[in-house]
Formats: C-alpha cells, sequence, structure tokens
C-alpha cells in the first residue's frame, strides 16, 4: 500500500473492499482482520472516513463526485457535496491517518499526480479503463463514450436507486428528477432493460456509467493506459 503508481489495492493480498456503504459492524471488521484480510472502506467525506476508522477499516478509497459509477456514500438519499479530489484528500487526511487510495477525477497524469501530493498513497482508475482493449465494457457504452454529441455526465437514481454518475441519454433526463432512492429493488426493475437495450445497441436507456473525465479515455492496451498515467509521478 505503500506504492506510489496507479493500481488496485494489495493486489496480491486476501482483501474485502466495501463500496457501497459501510463494510460491516466493527465486530465484522475484527473478524477480518483476525483472518487475515484487509478491509479497505469507500468514503465520500471526512466525517465518514472517522466512522470507517473507529470501525477498525485498515485502508480507505477516497471517491471524489468525479467518479464514474455508484458514489460509496454512506448516505444515499443525499448526493455527496462536489468537492475536488485533491481536496477532499486533504479533508481526509487532516482527520484520519490511515493509509489513502484515490478514485474520482483520475483522468491524466497530472491529476494521479496531484492526488499522490493531497496525501493518497496510491490511486485506483475507474472512467480511464473503460475503453481500454481488455474492459469489459459493451460495446455501445464504448461508443457512447467516444461520440462526440455527449457533452454532460449527471449523476442520477434512475438505473438503480442510488447515486451514481453517467452520461446523460434520454432515460437519465426524463427519471432522474423522480427516481427514489431505492437500491436495489430499482436495480433489479430496471436490469432486464438494460440488458436488452445493451444486445439491441441502444446506448438512451442502458447506464452509460461515466466520470467527469470520459474524455481522456482512450481505446488501447491497459498497460499503456497505466503508463502514461504514471508517467508524471
Amino acid at each position: 500500500m505503500r506504492s506510489r503508481r496507479p493500481g488496485g489495492c494489495g493486489a496480491g493480498d486476501p482483501g474485502r473492499s466495501g463500496a457501497l456503504g459501510p463494510a460491516s459492524e466493527p465486530a465484522v471488521v475484527a473478524s477480518l482482520r483476525a483472518a487475515g484480510t484487509l478491509v479497505v472502506q469507500t468514503v465520500t467525506s471526512p466525517a465518514e472516513a472517522l466512522l470507517a476508522a473507529e470501525a477498525g477499516t485498515d485502508v480507505l478509497a477516497v471517491q471524489a463526485s468525479a467518479a464514474g459509477g455508484h458514489s460509496g456514500t454512506f448516505t444515499p438519499e443525499r448526493v455527496p457535496a462536489p468537492v475536488p479530489l485533491t481536496e477532499l484528500l486533504r479533508r481526509v487526511r487532516a482527520t484520519v491517518s490511515l493509509p489513502l487510495v484515490a478514485a474520482g477525477g483520475l483522468a491524466g497524469p497530472g491529476d494521479v499526480a496531484g492526488a499522490l501530493r493531497a496525501g493518497a498513497e496510491t490511486v485506483m482508475a475507474g472512467t480511464a479503463l473503460l475503453r481500454a482493449d481488455e474492459a469489459g465494457t459493451s460495446l455501445p457504452h464504448r461508443a457512447a463514450l467516444a461520440d462526440p454529441g455527449r457533452r454532460r455526465t449527471v449523476v442520477t437514481r434512475a438505473f438503480t436507486g442510488r447515486p451514481a454518475r453517467a452520461l446523460a441519454n434520454r432515460f437519465t433526463d426524463r427519471h432522474s428528477g423522480h427516481a427514489p432512492s431505492g437500491y436495489p429493488a430499482l436495480h433489479h426493475l430496471t436490469r432486464p432493460m438494460r440488458q436488452a437495450a445493451a444486445s439491441a445497441d441502444e446506448p438512451e436507456v442502458i447506464h452509460l456509467w461515466a466520470g467527469t473525465g470520459y474524455r481522456d479515455a482512450t481505446a488501447e492496451p491497459a498497460a499503456r493506459i497505466l503508463t502514461r498515467l504514471a508517467s508524471q509521478v
């Protein structure tokens, strides 16, 4: 975890990561650690970081609001404030002393270098890898990421009932305003529709997860993308 390079957390070690709210109760965290498990918790604020630290978490994945896909907020009924990643890292670092993994808004090498300077031990790339050769991203999702006609991302509950950042499409425009906070029920309700749309190459009703830096996602091998992200480290 002391590596100053882009990548994941403890790739060679057993680990348990909590990404959609608190990982578990302190007693469960203690049992996982006793079994040799590295417990990583996603947080979106200093307050969440403190709760995770008090529960005995080993590592914090600090997720900025610029991240694509689901927010790891502990309170999904409220959308996290749009705090830049570097500022969020500084605030969390001032609150807890745990190792930090930076996530959200890491579109280029300058973003990675800035996150490390702000207190992160390492970073976690997401949207930057969605068009990688090895990624399992669907064909309509890949095409949407490269489509110059798509000009914005939105944070929406429309697909799953939990705040998530995606490329705006017809479905988000129609349903974001009244979508309930109802994960995972809404996720299961819309899943058949989304699967059918992906098969039919219909991007207007697919969850096109994407962070704010989606324009910098490129179609090439993942190793090349990660090497470029690390070029200023």
